[in-house]
């Protein structure tokens, strides 16, 4: 757990900021910035396109690993 990072927020596009998770990557989105819901449903938008994520829900938001 020590090697999840935040991940700043630039732009409101929960598409381009999973995008922007680099593979291997852990973050945490804050749902100050998207909500988990919003971020669930945008992973599993993106798993049709190729992309692959593993998400996981903590008390500040949500934890996401790019896998693909």
């Amino acid at each position: 757990m020590n090697d999840i990072k935040t991940v700043a927020v630039k732009k409101i596009s929960p598409a381009d900021t999973l995008k922007s998770i680099k593979v291997g990557d852990t973050v945490i989105i804050k749902d100050k910035h998207v909500k988990s819901n919003v971020a669930r449903s945008t992973i599993s938008r993106l798993s049709k396109k190729g992309y692959s994520f593993y998400s996981k829900s903590c008390p500040e938001g949500l934890i996401v690993k790019r896998l693909q």
